[in-house]
């Protein structure tokens, strides 16, 4: 059993009710309406119209109390709350991260814990900016003063979302812990042939492989990964949304539920699993064992 260390976000009963009128309304609109008006009416919007399923978009979202409310004034204010807070999307994404970071920082700890302060060697597949790696580290220092047995790999196509990676581990002081490595997914039995790894993380890129392409993958992490190591997957699942993100212009996507994600591990030869349900029932988290 997994404990979760960060508050999550909910809807309280004032959006639930609005809810009740926006989904529906999102969902029937057409999609070039929804387009202009996400553009028209918040920037962080924008950026997800223009940018949908990039590390650019995911970091909009991210980002939200990263600065107060009406700091951009009024009628961005009033933006925000519509797509930050009434739409489920984005405290979903964020609930992920910190529900990722937790498991990472439950791991970590397990591991150290019972194989004692040894070198963890961490692996991201797609992880683009890795921000829950990053914070579960600085917890760790912050809490435990250990983190200088952490050494971590990203591995991701999209240079840009690496370079975010590094700008947000430098301001933390972090940086000496990552490697960034800009490339094709499948070719990390190549670049990693005689590397092992403790912790293999896949957050959001399984939302778009298919199940043969998404066991692929997973396989090919086993054969990666020490004994004993742990694998900690996302995957987006059926939820209420689903038209209206479609026609934000967002990829294509695979929705699972907890039954599917289960599947993708046991084919895997992963055991033990672990499957948490993020509040907004938009995410699943699954971990699994060697």
């Amino acid at each position: 059993m997994i404990r979760l260390q960060q508050k999550l976000e909910r809807h309280n009963i004032f959006v639930k009710v609005i809810r009740i009128i926006t989904v529906p309304l999102l969902n029937l609109l057409p999609s070039r309406f929804i387009k202009l008006f996400m553009k028209k009416s918040s920037k962080d919007a924008s950026t997800v119209v223009a940018k949908g399923g990039s590390t650019h978009a995911l970091e909009a979202m991210y980002n939200r109390y990263h600065r107060k409310l009406f700091s951009r004034g009024i009628l961005q204010g009033c933006s925000d709350i519509l797509w930050h807070h009434i739409v489920s999307q984005p405290k979903a994404l964020r609930n992920r991260l910190k529900i990722v970071k937790d498991v990472l920082y439950n791991k970590v700890t397990y591991i150290f814990d019972n194989y004692g302060y040894r070198d963890i060697s961490i692996l991201s597949i797609a992880g683009g900016s890795s921000r829950s790696i990053i914070y579960m580290i600085q917890d760790l220092n912050m809490k435990k003063g250990i983190n200088n047995n952490i050494h971590v790999i990203t591995v991701d196509k999209d240079q840009a979302a690496l370079d975010v990676g590094k700008d947000v581990a430098k301001e933390l002081k972090l940086q000496d812990h990552f490697e960034w490595l800009c490339g094709n997914v499948y070719d990390i039995e190549k670049h990693f042939s005689t590397r092992r790894f403790d912790i293999i993380e896949i957050v959001g890129l399984l939302d778009y492989f298919d199940f043969d392409r998404s066991v692929k993958l997973l396989k090919l992490s086993h054969q990666l990964m020490n004994d004993k190591g742990f694998i900690i997957i996302a995957n987006v699942m059926p939820n209420s949304e689903m038209p209206f993100v479609h026609k934000t212009g967002w990829p294509n996507m695979y929705y699972r539920s907890i039954k599917d994600i289960e599947s993708l591990l046991n084919s895997s030869n992963f055991n033990n699993s672990d499957i948490i349900i993020e509040p907004m029932k938009i995410h699943c988290i699954g971990v699994g064992q060697k």
